[in-house]
C-alpha cells in the first residue's frame, strides 16, 4: 500500500523535540503514526551548539547530538519518518490531508510541531545577499568567517548564546542592539562583556546591508546619525515567527500568527492538536516542546480509542 493509499492514525508535521514525543507517545498508544520532516531529526535543535539545560546531560549536549539520539529514538519504534516540506492542509473533517511535493498524506488526526522560522530584518539588501554574508545560524556558519569581522544584530538570550559561538571563530564581534541594555539571562550578558573581540554597539539599528555579491559592511542608525560598519558577515537573530502560513486560516492563531490550544494542545479543530514553538505559550524550550508534543499525541490517543470503543459497543 502507498502512502497516499493509507489512513494513518496520527500526522505528526514536524521532527523537533514536539514532534519527536508526539511520535513516540503516539505509537506507544497503539496508533500508527508517520512524521513529515523537511530536513533533519531534532529541528532547529541540531544548529544549537551546546545545550546545559536539558536534564539527564550534567555535562550538556550538544545540539546535533541530541538530534542524533532522537533519530535513534524514532527508529526503535520503528516509527516512519518521512523527509517532506508541508504546502498545504485541509483538517476540517473526520479524514486530516496533509498536503507535501510527494503527493497527499492522510489521518485521523495531525499535530502541528512545525516551529517557528527567522525573523527577517526586512531592510535593503538582504534579499540579494542572503546566504552571501546573512547567516541565521552560528554552529552552520561560524566557521567560514575565521579571523574576520562580523556582526550580530539582536540582544535576546538566544543571540547572545549564538554571539559566543561566533566569538570563537571571528576576529571581531559588533553585537548590533537597538536598546540601550540586554534582556537576556544576566550570566550570558556577564560572559559576553568579559570577552575581548566583542563590543556591543548600543541604540542601533541596520538600516541597509551593502555589498554587490558578498557583504562587505553594514549602515547603521544610532543616536547621533547614520554610520557605515564594515563587516564581513551578518549574522541574524532578531526573533522568531510561527511557521504557521501553510495553515491558510485552518485553525485560531492569535495576533502573532501562534496556533491557540487548550491545555491538552487541542486547536479550534477536533483531533488537530499543536505542540511546541508553533502555539501560544509562555516558554519555548526543548523541555517544554517534548512535554506539549506527548500531551497532544496523548490526547488524540484518547480521542481515537474512545472512538473504537465505541463503535465496538
Amino acid at each position: 500500500m502507498s502512502r497516499e493509499d493509507r489512513l494513518y492514525d496520527l500526522i505528526v508535521m514536524g521532527g523537533g523535540p514536539a514532534g519527536v514525543a508526539a511520535a513516540i507517545y503516539g505509537v506507544r498508544a497503539g496508533l500508527s503514526v508517520v512524521v513529515l520532516e523537511k530536513a533533519l531529526i531534532g529541528g532547529r535543535l541540531v544548529t544549537i551548539d551546546r545545550i546545559d539545560n536539558y536534564p539527564g546531560f550534567p555535562e550538556g549536549i550538544t545540539g546535533p547530538e541530541l538530534g542524533m539520539l532522537y533519530d535513534e529514538h524514532l527508529r526503535r519504534f520503528d516509527i516512519e519518518v518521512s523527509t517532506a516540506q508541508v504546502e498545504g492542509v485541509s483538517l476540517d473533517g473526520p479524514v486530516k490531508k496533509v498536503q507535501t511535493p510527494e503527493g497527499m498524506v492522510k489521518g485521523r488526526a495531525v499535530v502541528i510541531a512545525t516551529g517557528t522560522m527567522p525573523k527577517l530584518l526586512h531592510v535593503e539588501g538582504e534579499s540579494d545577499l542572503y546566504g552571501r554574508g546573512i547567516s541565521n545560524c552560528a554552529s552552520c556558519d561560524a566557521a567560514f568567517f575565521r579571523g574576520k569581522d562580523v556582526a550580530v544584530v539582536g540582544g535576546t538570550s538566544a543571540a547572545l548564546e549564538e554571539t559566543l559561538f561566533i566569538a570563537r571563530f571571528a576576529k571581531k564581534v559588533y553585537v548590533i542592539h537597538q536598546r540601550g541594555a540586554f534582556r537576556a539571562v544576566q550570566s550570558l550578558q556577564e560572559r559576553i562583556f568579559e570577552l575581548p573581540n566583542v563590543e556591543v554597539l548600543w541604540h542601533s539599528t541596520v538600516k541597509k546591508i551593502e555589498g554587490e555579491k558578498q557583504v562587505t559592511g553594514l549602515l547603521l542608525q544610532q543616536k547621533d546619525g547614520s554610520v557605515r560598519l564594515p563587516v564581513d558577515g551578518v549574522f541574524v537573530f532578531t526573533g522568531r515567527i510561527p511557521s504557521t502560513t501553510f495553515l491558510d486560516g485552518a485553525v485560531a492563531l492569535d495576533e502573532r500568527g501562534y496556533i491557540i490550544t487548550d491545555d491538552n494542545m487541542k486547536t479550534s479543530l477536533p483531533r488537530v492538536y499543536a505542540a511546541g514553538d508553533v502555539r501560544r505559550t509562555a516558554l519555548r524550550q526543548i523541555i517544554t516542546a517534548a512535554a506539549d508534543g506527548a500531551i497532544a499525541a496523548t490526547a488524540a490517543a484518547r480521542s481515537l480509542n474512545a472512538e473504537k470503543t465505541e463503535k465496538i459497543d
